[in-house]
């Protein structure tokens, strides 16, 4: 399925935005996705006859997404009196030498933002906003912006292990600009003595399965292992870390934990909770990091969901369900969102149109400070095609599965297990998955795959049986894709388990019922964020394909998500047997 690197990951966005408001009785508050310091939108004003309105301005500095140093200016909040909109002008300075024109919407007075701006190295720039209404003294205001070139997004595989079982790193995502690359250096040190590991050039291109990212600990002990990625050019702002706490003893053994709520809702929860820190905390006592976003999707059916799974793992935070058709979020749900991500830097993404999730929760959402941007098109298959091309920046690599509902509303049976396959080894991880409609595409899909179609290289897989046929019958396709069809939906999700690296080994490895949708999503989000495969099962009988990958499998942890009308508890024991666990342990 090829190694081919993903041109659209090996960007970055904006990792610090640190502001100053120089200028006591204004502002402008500047806020990158993933900033670590918030900011306030103090609007600009100054006196004005009663028969104007008063001119206010706001700005919020946000990433460019998939291009690199790129910056976008919201500027929701800076306006002019309707009647002075035709002679006002703005100007933003980017404090490089370079100015956009700010225009103003003639019927409101609302600024119109300008095009995003590219930075062309790291540091530190003032932005300069003047607004001019034609009539009164023309309103400044500057803020400064740091902005780096780089990008680091470090996974590791366990946190716990023994001293027979090797930990991974993975590092899928990380980037530095292409002016720098050459320069630029990513250490890993596994914090036992030994020598740390080091590469040079652009940390995209490094391989999943290079053996510098595996280490196996040769003494029992607590070990902090901390990876560092440095653009070279000598500055604070260009130098990223991350750092990971393992535990390292013999007596860890495998565990097979069960995951299982009151219903859908809860069982995603109870994922959340056990994956993700309070909000305001790095990472706790249980080695919980703070998610970063949240992806939202409806639990009343599962083609949103489907894409959203690498989605969950690009953005850093779990694949929550809510009721879609009511007026506010499922209080739990809303309860979860808020304990572990703060309301600054950071973002909700919401899948599917208000058929899916009703307007009434987006506008609770976004009430309580968070920046919601919901991905949808006009219907299942364009809504997945808008998660790939601006949620995931429109990757290189792409996964086709099915997303119809299916004669026994079972469409979604083969596609289950691809998020974590796209999110973690097709193309080297972060993939995006589009839909097809049983064994055909919808007219946009399809022109969308065969872009993706190249000569010489796989950047297109296929996930079941229709997925395939839909990808064969555009003309010149044949050789040009990769595809994991089982002789049922079990054999599937374990050709594609098959496929994880490095071979026959996974932390973790997940379980989820072949016959309904829910707990297969939010599991599947989970072990696409720990980097390992999921595998389904019938409720009441575990399929030979499902047992022989579990046996097959070199892993520490098996996670069955969903209660025992889900799965049996004599299947989940089952399960414990191939792994010689004989008491099931709470998710």
């Amino acid at each position: 399925m090829g190694n081919q690197n993903n041109h659209s990951v090996a960007r970055k966005r904006l990792s610090t935005l640190a502001i100053t408001t120089t200028l006591a009785a204004v502002g402008v508050g500047v806020v990158g996705a993933g900033a670590a310091n918030a900011a306030t939108n103090t609007p600009l004003a100054h006196t004005q006859n009663d028969a104007v309105a008063k001119t206010t301005a706001a700005v919020k500095l946000t990433d460019g997404g998939a291009n690199l140093l790129n910056a976008t200016a919201d500027l929701t909040g800076t306006a002019v009196d309707p009647t002075l909109a035709t002679a006002a002008t703005g100007t933003l300075n980017w404090g490089d030498g370079n100015t956009s024109t700010v225009k103003f919407d003639q019927s409101t007075g609302a600024a119109i933002a300008p095009a995003a701006h590219a930075y062309q190295a790291a540091g530190t720039y003032k932005v300069l906003l003047t607004v001019n209404d034609g009539t009164n003294p023309a309103v400044t205001a500057n803020a400064s912006a740091s902005v780096a070139d780089i990008y680091l997004n470090a996974a590791l595989s366990a946190k716990t292990a023994t001293k027979t079982s090797p930990v991974t790193l993975a590092l899928t995502g990380s980037a530095v600009d292409t002016k720098v690359a050459a320069g630029a250096k990513t250490t890993v040190d596994w914090g036992d003595k030994t020598t740390a590991a080091t590469f040079t050039g652009d940390p995209s291109m490094i391989k999943a399965n290079d053996p510098k990212l595996s280490h196996t600990f040769t003494t029992d002990g607590t070990y902090t292992v901390k990876v560092t990625l440095d653009d070279g050019q000598g500055q604070a702002t260009s130098t990223s870390t991350q750092t990971f706490t393992v535990t390292v003893s013999e007596k860890t053994g495998v565990q097979v934990l069960r995951a299982a709520g009151t219903d859908r809702y809860d069982t995603g929860l109870i994922i959340s909770q056990h994956q993700w820190a309070n909000q305001g905390v790095t990472t706790d006592a249980q080695n919980r990091q703070q998610a970063k976003a949240i992806v939202l999707s409806t639990g009343n059916a599962f083609p949103d969901a489907l894409a959203g799974v690498p989605l969950a793992k690009k953005a850093q935070g779990p694949l929550l369900l809510t009721d879609g058709l009511q007026k506010t979020t499922n209080p739990a749900v809303l309860a979860e969102i808020q304990r572990i991500l703060p309301t600054k830097g950071t973002t909700v993404y919401i899948l599917g149109g208000d058929q899916a999730v009703s307007a009434g929760i987006e506008s609770q959402i976004t009430a309580l400070g968070y920046n919601v941007q919901r991905l949808a098109g006009a219907d299942r298959y364009g809504t997945a095609l808008q998660i790939a091309k601006v949620g995931m920046g429109d990757p290189s690599h792409v996964i086709v599965a099915r997303g119809d509902e299916g004669a026994n509303n079972d469409g979604f049976a083969d596609a289950l297990a691809a998020g974590p396959y796209a999110a973690n080894v097709f193309g080297g991880g972060n993939s995006a998955i589009v839909l097809s409609s049983f064994n055909t595409f919808d007219p946009a899909t399809q022109a969308y795959v065969t872009s993706k179609l190249h000569a010489g290289q796989q950047d297109v897989a296929t996930v079941g049986g229709q997925a395939t046929t839909a990808v064969g019958s555009i003309t010149g396709s044949k050789g040009l894709y990769s595809s994991a069809v089982g002789a049922d939906r079990y054999a599937t999700a374990a050709k594609v388990a098959a496929a994880f690296l490095p071979a026959g080994k996974a932390d973790q490895v997940g379980i989820a019922t072949g016959l309904k949708f829910p707990d297969a999503l939010t599991g599947g989000a989970y072990m696409a964020s720990v980097d390992g495969p999921l595998l389904l099962t019938a409720p009441s009988v575990l399929p030979v394909y499902t047992a022989n990958a579990v046996t097959g499998t070199a892993t520490q942890q098996v996670n069955i998500f969903g209660g025992d009308q889900a799965i049996s508890n004599t299947v989940a024991n089952e399960i414990a047997a191939l792994v010689k666990v004989s008491t099931l342990g709470k998710f």
